[in-house]
């Protein structure tokens, strides 16, 4: 029972490893579909995609630094 309780943790970690983030990503994602479902301008999917890579990459350094210091 341990070991699936564990697997089940590890699963849900890659998903949602910080609801911060998870909250992040989704307020850019609701931004984006309101901002392209309102306004009609060239890029702007664009601009909502590299936001998302950008806080993608933010989180991952983040995480990255947090297990660099727990060692």
């Amino acid at each position: 029972m341990k070991f699936l309780r564990a697997a089940g943790a590890e699963i849900i970690g890659l998903f949602v490893g910080d609801w911060v983030q998870t909250g992040v990503s989704f307020a850019i994602l609701a931004t984006g579909w309101f901002l392209l479902s309102r306004v009609q301008v060239d890029g702007l999917a664009f601009v909502v995609a590299a936001a998302l890579a950008a806080q993608l990459v933010y989180a991952t350094t983040l995480e990255a630094r947090q297990r660099a210091r727990r060692g």
